[in-house]
């Protein structure tokens, strides 16, 4: 099945807190970046099969699933977008891990919100 394609500067953003999904999608839009949601691990994963993407955001702690989990998933169907971590968690992620999952990197949340545009526009190369 063909994914179907869109804008070259829309993001997915997995994170399971609905006001850090609004507050990470309001920050990326003043950016100039659209933003596509989803809520769980399994939302991400059909919309990931679906759809193609700038760049995805994860977060770790997912109600259904771990989020390295959710990143090797992806990486089995989608070797080329770049997927950052963004989660509370960063300190305590081991960011060998990450990259062996398939991971660009880590941001740290909220403190890295005011350099997600800076962050997202570096890694899809603009």
């Amino acid at each position: 099945m063909k994914k179907e394609t869109v804008d070259k500067r829309t993001i997915l953003f997995v994170d399971d807190t609905a006001d850090t999904r609004d507050l990470v999608s309001f920050s990326l839009r003043r950016e100039g970046f659209q933003v596509v949601t989803a809520q769980t691990a399994e939302e991400g994963l059909a919309l990931a099969h679906r759809r193609e993407f700038a760049l995805i955001l994860l977060d770790i702690g997912l109600p259904d699933k771990d989020g390295l989990e959710l990143c090797r998933e992806i990486r089995e169907f989608d070797q080329r977008t770049p997927i950052l971590f963004y989660t509370a968690f960063a300190d305590l992620l081991d960011h060998e891990e990450a990259m062996r999952a398939g991971a660009q990197g880590c941001l740290r949340k909220p403190e890295d919100t005011p350099r997600l545009g800076h962050v997202a526009r570096m890694i899809i190369g603009e």
